[in-house]
């Protein structure tokens, strides 16, 4: 009961926030002015564009909402272009807690003083976002490292929120059909899903270790260590890089760093990890990747940081990325357009042949161009956005992998205005596709398809003799059952017996009604009292009985 009021009181703030931006209009189709106050008016937004006023409410709303924002920036496919344009300007900054609180925070997670895990730790944050905040320290031994710590209590307010967004968004499917197109409800969920992944550092943890793992053997790539026993849900404590922010081209030129070996390394970095491993860093920006060089040798290397959104792809979908930039490569769009068909979901009637010509149409411009001047996140995005238009819905995985790579090429060239991404990632596409063709890759692949043919042969002759069985001792007559018969079937006896229920209740206060007898001569009601309480009894009975019915 506690949790439904503050629900309501949440949700009633939310409402007025975005009534105050000028929002009420789709509030009062939604059925939902009853929750607005009387002091949720327009403030001074009246000259404000649909997207700015979305995006003004976004930043009063704060945590929750920002970071929805910036996961619909992310979603071309979906969003119209100028909310994207106002959802990038969402900044996940904000200002720092006390340092008390954080104190109590890590003291609580880690279960001692903080005394006893640090030899000191700075006060003032390194950097302070609407999750957490992160502080630079040094253990006992001297090592540096970075402590980022989570806002006490912001995941029971982002609980909260995700609550209200998903009924927000069940009314706006419900009560305003032009938003069908985008599925609010999955993008809620698609959102609930990342959060939760963002508010659990252990999972953090666990996939820096991984991206570890499957660095080791590259010097060229480093991954800052996780100190496991001063972590936890709350707190995560890792190694401190030292180093240039990749953007920095300055810096990086007075590190005696050749800004396109930067580049290199990470566009086959990145290659490697969506096509070979399938765990790839879905927030690629200059804040999360340094230049550094390496102690011992001076060669140039690249660190990368905040691992908190991820993309995971399946072996599948890895073979068919890499049949992608295959089909970049060689202009083949036809091939490009049947692994769009292949990964999406698509709906009934799809006109593959004009999916496929407005695909070729949209990307003639690109057509004989030199790989340089090719924008393969770009290219990727507008074929899948023209996807969507055609019924075929791509997962929000590949979305992540596709701003990635736009991401991707934008800091590149940056760095060296001939970076060649696409260039690089055929490189790599060979490896893996002769990979994908080998012995080892054939036989393990007929493996696993004799495993489920054997695991098919032993059920099969079973399933086969019941069918049979059953058949003979129906006559030889098969029964053919539609739900949606059954549930007409319900619903008309269901009607009948409200309609007989009806006739003997009319029925009823007919006779009470009978037994009032009047004698016209003498203009007076002759009662017999018995008869009449009786039939009227009765027939009440019945009516409320109908209204009962009609509630069920």
């Amino acid at each position: 009961m506690t949790q439904a009021v503050k629900n309501v009181q949440r949700l009633r703030a939310i409402l007025g926030v975005f009534g105050r931006h000028g929002l009420q209009e789709f509030l009062i189709r939604m059925g939902l002015e009853r929750h607005l106050s009387a002091s949720a008016k327009e403030e001074g937004v009246e000259n404000r564009t649909l997207p700015e006023r979305l995006r003004m409410a976004f930043e009063h709303l704060g945590p929750t909402f920002v970071k929805l924002g910036q996961l619909l920036s992310n979603r071309p496919d979906m969003i119209p272009e100028n909310f994207i344009d106002e959802f990038k300007k969402l900044q996940d900054n904000v200002a720092p807690l006390p340092f008390e609180a954080i104190r109590t925070q890590i003291e609580k997670e880690l279960g001692g003083k903080i005394s006893d895990f640090f030899s000191e730790i700075h006060a003032e944050p390194l950097a302070s976002a609407s999750i957490g905040q992160v502080h630079a320290a040094k253990l006992l031994d001297g090592s540096d490292v970075v402590v980022k710590v989570q806002r006490p209590d912001i995941d029971h307010t982002i609980k909260q929120d995700i609550s209200i967004l998903s009924f927000l968004a069940a009314m706006m499917e419900k009560y305003l059909p032009e938003t069908k197109f985008l599925s609010p409800q999955q993008i809620v969920e698609e959102f609930s899903r990342a959060l939760h992944y963002e508010l659990d550092f252990v999972i953090e943890a666990n996939t820096m270790i991984r991206f570890a793992e499957n660095a080791r053997g590259n010097s060229k790539v480093v991954i800052p260590k996780v100190f496991r026993k001063l972590s936890g849900k709350r707190v995560l404590t890792m190694e401190r890089l030292h180093g240039a922010r990749i953007t920095d081209l300055a810096a990086v030129k007075a590190m005696g760093i050749n800004p396109r070996d930067l580049v290199d390394i990470g566009a086959r970095a990145f290659f490697k990890n969506v096509m070979i491993d399938g765990l790839f860093h879905g927030d690629l920006h200059g804040g999360n990747v340094f230049a550094m060089k390496n102690p011992e040798t001076g060669e140039a290397q690249i660190g990368v940081i905040d691992f908190g959104i991820v993309g995971r792809l399946s072996q599948k979908s890895r073979d068919s990325f890499s049949r992608m930039v295959l089909a970049l490569v060689s202009e083949d769009y036809e091939t490009l357009c049947y692994e769009y068909a292949e990964l999406g979901a698509s709906g009934t009637g799809i006109d593959f042949d004009a999916f496929q010509r407005e695909v070729r149409n949209t990307l003639s411009p690109y057509v004989g161009a030199a790989l340089k001047d090719v924008n393969a996140g770009a290219i990727l995005i507008e074929a899948t956005k023209i996807a969507v238009r055609y019924s075929i819905k791509i997962p929000g995985d590949w979305m992540v992998v596709f701003k990635a790579i736009f991401t991707l090429e934008g800091m590149g060239r940056q760095l060296d205005p001939d970076f060649d991404l696409l260039a690089i990632g055929s490189d790599l596409v060979k490896t893996v596709l002769k990979d994908r063709y080998s012995f080892q890759r054939i036989t393990k692949d007929f493996a696993w398809l004799a495993r489920d043919v054997n695991a098919l042969l032993q059920v099969a002759p079973r399933q086969i003799r019941w069918m049979f069985r059953k058949f003979n001792a129906n006559d030889f007559a098969f029964e053919i059952k539609f739900k949606e018969v059954e549930v007409i079937r319900r619903q008309m006896e269901r009607s009948f017996r409200g309609l007989g229920l009806a006739i003997l209740t009319a029925a009823l206060f007919m006779a009470a009604a009978m037994s009032l007898q009047m004698q016209s001569g003498h203009f007076v009601f002759t009662y017999y009292p018995l008869p009449s309480i009786l039939f009227f009894s009765m027939g009440l009975i019945g009516f409320l009985g109908l209204i009962l019915r009609s509630w069920r």
